[in-house]
């Protein structure tokens, strides 16, 4: 079989398991249409051989019941195979890759244009391994998440369950970075978007909010995918990491700093293992700036008392500082040369928690001080969406992020060191 033939193998099994279980599903409805068929004998006149006929009829009824059913379980059957035979191609190639990416060097040697013989792309060493093992991961979710779609009811489970699974093929088709996965509960996630490569000078790290999960983190991945496709030097990359269990409902957990707890030292952690990854794959003279969006940016705030290792930090409409972070005084000394920024549009709900100690800050409850007030901190305003009208209120707590609005450039602008646009 060609390369080509190979690599569309599992899309048309996955055609074909889809056209036998529409089948299958037509037939079953007939089958269950034919068994709840029945005549009573005076359907059939009023004559003597009436009775025979209902039961000539009934039996006619079951006989072709069961042969509807046969075939129902015999197209149940070729679907579940096709299934599983799609799933071993993408197995079969994520493993065929990790091999592969296994055999390449881990710093290549020094030559023109990298004389310090600093690493390539973070497509070789451990990430390399991990976005290899991850492939086969995400192939295996699909294939799970594919039968688990076929029984759901619910039509939000459904939506929700279908937009994992638009995720998991577009993973695999598009070979994503994806350097953390788990698909347990409402799921974990990082993405590597870009390159860390000789050559890289900017990289970000954003973390999202409240009701985060995997059903909805293609529209953060699409925020790093927009910021690194706005570099035309390619000097930039972001790392989206939802690796975390994030609260689900703003109003329920929002105010919660428990997740944030959990959250925070999982963070600094993953910071650590970019720093090194950019210390081996690009060298010296990288920014890192950590981006946190709502709850995420109290994750963030948090994740900087213990000592998050990144040059700038950018609260974007953030839930606060981090639980227990009133003043710099709060924050260790490893944090002293951070630049912070924060951006928070008029009338978002979100200002109800920024600098709110709720009165029950010793139950865990609240997210610390207003980043827009905090000392040292550099707030930019929001300004217009795309369309020139004004971003405020409910809708703009998602707007901001948007290309095209004066927040998402101010974003950017953080990110590559460029100033705002609208103070």
């Amino acid at each position: 079989m060609t390369a080509a033939g190979y690599r569309v193998a599992p899309a048309r099994l996955d055609a074909v398991a889809g056209e036998s279980g529409s089948r299958a599903e037509a037939l079953a409805a007939a089958q269950s249409a034919v068994a709840g068929e029945k005549l009573p004998a005076t359907a059939f006149g009023q004559v003597s051989e009436s009775a025979a006929a209902a039961k000539t009829f009934e039996k006619t009824m079951t006989e072709l019941g069961g042969e509807l059913g046969s075939h129902v379980e015999l197209l149940r059957r070729l679907q579940s195979g096709l299934v599983a035979c799609a799933a071993g191609y993408r197995r079969a190639d994520a493993q065929v890759a990790a091999m592969y990416r296994a055999l390449l060097p881990e710093d290549p040697l020094p030559r023109a244009g990298n004389p310090a013989g600093i690493g390539g792309p973070a497509d070789t060493g451990a990430w390399a391994r991990a976005i290899a093992g991850n492939r086969v991961k995400v192939a295996d979710a699909l294939t799970a998440e594919r039968a688990r779609l076929a029984a759901l009811t619910d039509a939000d489970e459904i939506a929700r369950s279908q937009a994992r699974v638009k995720l998991y093929e577009d993973i695999l088709a598009n070979d994503r970075q994806i350097l953390r996965f788990d698909p347990s509960g409402n799921g974990r996630i990082a993405e590597l978007v870009g390159h860390i490569e000789p050559g890289t000078r900017n990289v970000g790290l954003f973390v999202p909010g409240v009701n985060t999960q995997l059903s909805n983190f293609d529209a953060y991945a699409g925020l790093g995918r927009s910021l690194v496709a706005a570099d035309p030097a390619g000097r930039t990359a972001v790392v989206v990491w939802a690796d975390g269990v994030f609260p689900q409902g703003p109003v329920a957990q929002g105010p919660d700093a428990g997740y944030a707890r959990a959250m925070a030292p999982d963070l600094k952690h993953f910071a650590d293992d970019l720093r090194g990854e950019i210390a081996s794959h690009a060298g010296s003279g990288v920014a890192l700036t950590a981006i946190g969006h709502s709850y995420g940016g109290a994750t963030v705030g948090l994740a900087e008392t213990h000592g998050l290792d990144v040059d700038r930090v950018l609260h974007v409409e953030s839930a606060g500082m981090g639980h227990g972070v009133w003043s710099p005084a709060d924050l260790p000394p490893s944090q002293a040369g951070v630049q912070r920024f924060s951006m928070t549009a008029p009338l978002d709900p979100i200002v109800l928690a920024q600098g709110n100690a709720w009165g029950l800050e010793w139950t865990g409850i609240g997210h610390g001080a207003d980043p827009d007030v905090f000392p040292g901190v550099t707030e930019l305003g929001t300004g217009d969406q795309a369309d020139g009208s004004p971003s405020w209120g409910v809708s703009s707590h998602n707007d901001v992020l948007k290309p095209g609005s004066d927040s998402w450039t101010n974003i950017y602008r953080v990110l590559t060191g460029g100033g705002s646009v609208a103070p």
